[in-house]
């Protein structure tokens, strides 16, 4: 019960002993300190129940309060401050309308943390402690339900007083010209709008919306078959989603929230349901359907107010999902990716925050979106890189039978670091290092087989293969060393076959490597699995990538080419997002209304920028 939970954690047994010591003392100042307002009347006898339901004038508020079962606790020893409306401008209609909907709602079992009579209405009028005003007072109180307000001399959130500083046995009444007005926070007001139902309910789904049991709050009782049994079971409300797009239903906080409409929110489902395929057998499929292609719509979609005051929009929007630190960046997406950031989210049409229609709340705004401005590829549609040092990465590599019958590996893998006095390769190389496979049999072609998590389903990826130079890791390599070599590469993802990439003649495609150079290979284009693995760790669901040598031995002994091989990473890129360049363009040469989506540039042949590998820009539409 949420007045319990107040009782609890705000009185805790010393507010009203507190308060009540203190009457005693405080009751000849009283009249003293507010002579001067006109509204002196010393202490009255009762409670604020009794003064409440003694009013004619309360009659209405009285009738609503009762019916919501708040008399006992207005008629009890805690402290409050009640804010009446009078009759004057709450009708007996308005009442019994309230009272219908509470007990509407109560019939349909809506826990009464979420009962938005008891919320909205009462606990809008209710404040913990006494609050008195003087001449000069210009106060923040916060009300029962959380909400904050202004209290000065003659008004309330501008509901002007009555009567005020009316002192009765458990706090202070004031009467109201008219009701408090309830303004709502981002989360409670996506449940109220019709046009949002689609985005309400999935913020509101009971898997992730939720009351949590409390048991150090709560009052326990006698043990019965080991159990104990509690006398009075205090329960929070829980939203697993906050964790991810930020605390929309905290008072204390600021956010501006895109919300897709009904038919944006249906067009981006249609679209994104596909890209979670998940293998059959998966366990909880359809849940992990549902969810993660929702997930993908909201997370990037709501804006803390911390890191965006209004002089950083100017430039760019920070989401709740962005990763602020450059090493979590890294960490988390193996480059200076700046995914849930938005360049110039204000500018129109394209901007993220540039939608007409904005509704203010009481923790921040909502922005109606009936266009969607927030691309894919700047959320969850991300590069992926397989790091081939990455303990993970590789599944397996060739082996065959040795002189005992056993199997061994044909070539050892070992990782190759480029220092910083390398000038030609130092910070080209992704993370400064790569794995070279070493061959321990000279006399046959070796493979090694790389997992390639996460991947989306019915999305298109660019695959590269980076390979590195014996010189990237060794600048007195011999020439011996630094020769190409030969590669196939073979595609295979749950429940398909093998897929050997082919040329436009249809026959196995052969890839040479470019001596002496970091050299991006394009193993396929526009390429796209018919399963997702996104979250999926069970190595068995993967897609893997096979990276095998086609070199004869002939090849080798003369000098044409190496069984070595040199691997940087793979990279699954969201096709389209990725230019090859050997220059940025200018600055001034973006003109921010024709280039609205943000995309990739990498520079794999010696042009770098500010020496990072990839560098955030954008593709005109």
């Amino acid at each position: 019960m949420i007045r319990k939970i107040y009782n609890k954690i705000m009185c805790a047994g010393l507010v009203c002993c507190g308060f009540a010591a203190a009457i005693t003392a405080c009751t000849e100042t009283w009249d003293d300190h507010y002579d001067s307002l006109g509204d002196s009347s010393g202490m009255h006898e009762g409670t604020l129940w009794q003064a409440i339901k003694n009013n004619p004038e309360l009659s209405n508020f009285a009738s609503v309060v009762e019916a919501c079962d708040f008399a006992k606790s207005l008629n009890s020893s805690q402290v409050f401050t009640v804010f009446a409306p009078t009759n004057s401008n709450f009708s007996q209609a308005e009442a019994q309308a309230l009272i219908a909907s509470y007990q509407q709602q109560v019939r349909d079992s809506v826990v009464e943390e979420d009962n938005t009579v008891l919320k909205e209405f009462i606990q809008n009028h209710v404040a913990l402690y006494n609050h008195s005003v003087s001449t000069t007072s210009n106060d923040s109180i916060t009300l029962m339900n959380g909400k904050y307000a202004i209290l000065k001399s003659g008004d309330i959130d501008g509901a002007k007083m009555i009567l005020k500083n009316q002192l009765y046995g458990n706090g202070v009444l004031y009467t109201l010209e008219r009701p408090v007005d309830y303004l709502s926070n981002v989360f409670e007001y996506v449940r109220k709008d019709a046009d949002l139902d689609s985005l309400r309910s999935f913020l509101y789904n009971s898997k992730f919306y939720y009351r949590e049991f409390m048991p150090e709050l709560s009052v326990p009782g006698s043990i019965i078959d080991g159990k104990t049994q509690y006398l009075d079971s205090v329960f929070t409300q829980r939203n697993d989603l906050f964790t991810t797009i930020g605390r929309l239903n905290s008072e204390d906080s600021s956010y501006i929230m895109v919300a897709p409409t009904n038919a944006v929110w249906r067009q981006l489902v249609e679209e994104y349901e596909p890209y979670f395929n998940y293998p059959e057998g998966v366990d909880k499929r359809d849940s992990l359907v549902y969810t993660n292609s929702r997930l993908a719509i909201v997370n990037g979609a709501t804006f803390s107010r911390t890191f965006n005051t209004d002089a950083a929009l100017n430039d760019s929007a920070m989401s709740t999902s962005a990763m602020i630190a450059y090493s979590l960046r890294k960490q988390m997406w193996g480059a200076p990716f700046e995914y849930f950031e938005y360049r110039m989210p204000q500018t129109k049409p394209y901007g993220v925050l540039a939608q007409d229609e904005i509704i203010t709340c009481s923790n921040g705004e909502l922005h109606k979106a009936s266009q969607w401005n927030i691309d894919k590829r700047m959320t969850f549609n991300q590069y992926i890189i397989i790091e081939a040092e990455d303990r993970n990465s590789v599944r397996e590599v060739s082996e065959m039978k040795n002189s005992k019958g056993d199997m061994e590996p044909t070539i050892t893998p070992v990782s190759r670091y480029v220092t910083n006095d390398n000038r030609a390769f130092y910070d080209k190389v992704w993370s400064n290092t790569f794995v070279e496979f070493l061959p321990s049999i000279a006399t046959v072609n070796h493979s090694a087989i790389f997992n390639l998590k996460n991947v989306l389903s019915n999305v298109g990826y660019d695959i590269y293969v980076v390979t590195c130079p014996a010189l990237a890791n060794d600048s007195n390599a011999t020439e011996t060393q630094r020769l190409p070599t030969v590669l196939r590469f073979t595609i295979e993802q749950p429940g398909k076959g093998a897929e050997q990439i082919k040329g436009e003649d249809g026959k196995v495609k052969n890839f040479v490597t470019t001596p002496d150079v970091i050299d991006y290979l394009l193993v396929a284009e526009d390429y796209k699995f018919d399963v997702c693995t996104w979250g999926i760790e069970d190595e068995d669901l993967q897609a893997t990538l096979k990276i095998e040598t086609k070199v004869q031995t002939s090849e080798v002994r003369n000098g044409v080419y190496t069984r070595n091989m040199r691997i940087d990473c793979i990279l699954l890129v969201p096709h389209g997002s990725l230019q090859l360049v050997d220059a940025l363009p200018a600055e001034s040469d973006i003109n921010a209304s024709a280039w609205g989506t943000p995309g990739l540039l990498m520079y794999p042949h010696g042009q770098y920028d500010d020496s990072r590998t990839v560098k955030r820009w954008y593709m005109q539409r």
